[in-house]
């Protein structure tokens, strides 16, 4: 029992500071108070009648969207040829997958920087996009290897001894059971792209603004509650994707269950 009130005083004082910004997002004044003396919805249609933060808004989700797409593939690929392939430099494969989030992001966004300037890819939505998709590709890498490994190989090697191919065993067979992995890979890539805002600083210009770019360049100038506003906005799109993905894996548990 005191271990769970423990976990449950840790998991509070981690997620207290992040919820006070919500209520603090519909404050009457123009400046923080914490608790507000009253409570208004004007920072809010502050920030949806401002073009440039919707503009970034969109940006940060067409972006993340894409890259979510394209390092859940990649990283799909990369964990079953790290699973169930032998090759030489295995080991160093495993390394540079993950070495994006083992470096200093700063150093990566030099990098990126360098990379791509000479082949015009800053201040493009594909820059972003590929750059964001590096960062993120590691984190479904672990994710649906963890998955790969917690599965039982049996199931892939009767469908290969039933006459199955290799690419037919992945889609009837692998994919679906590591669903909830993939799921989770897909998920944290998105909102990896979604917060990134190091990396966006380097690479984007003024014609690819992200959300998290317009917030830091509002916070050098000016400080309202329309920040709050946005901050709950980009909590709240979180929550809903978590309890999304929490909902598909017990459904797809249910139906393993029944079957």
């Amino acid at each position: 029992m005191w271990l769970k009130i423990v976990v449950g005083l840790i998991l509070f004082a981690l997620i207290a500071p992040i919820l006070v910004v919500i209520p603090l997002s519909f404050t009457s004044i123009g400046f923080f108070e914490f608790p507000p003396p009253g409570y208004s919805l004007k920072w809010y249609d502050s920030f949806f009648s401002n073009q440039e933060w919707v503009e970034g808004l969109v940006r940060s989700l067409t972006v993340a969207v894409l890259t979510a797409i394209v390092a859940t593939i990649l990283g799909i690929m990369a964990a079953v040829a790290m699973n169930r392939l032998q090759f030489w430099g295995k080991k160093a494969f495993m390394s540079l997958m993950v070495a994006p989030m083992v470096i200093p992001v700063i150093v990566v966004a030099i990098a990126l920087y360098h990379s791509f300037a000479p082949m015009k890819l800053t201040n493009s939505l594909l820059g972003l996009v590929m750059a964001h998709t590096i960062l993120a590709i590691p984190i479904v890498f672990v994710t649906v290897t963890a998955g790969l490994q917690g599965m039982d190989r049996n199931l892939e090697l009767a469908s290969l001894g039933l006459g199955s191919t290799p690419i037919g065993t992945f889609f009837k067979v692998t994919l679906p059971l590591i669903r909830p992995a993939v799921l989770s890979g897909a998920l944290f890539a998105f909102i990896t792209s979604l917060d990134e805002v190091v990396v966006s600083l380097f690479l984007a210009g003024s014609r690819t603004k992200t959300l998290p770019i317009v917030m830091w360049e509002n916070l050098r100038t000016q400080v309202n509650p329309t920040i709050a506003a946005v901050s709950a906005i980009l909590i709240g799109l979180t929550i809903v994707l978590f309890f999304t993905q929490s909902w598909v894996s017990s459904r797809n548990a249910q139906v393993k269950q029944e079957s």
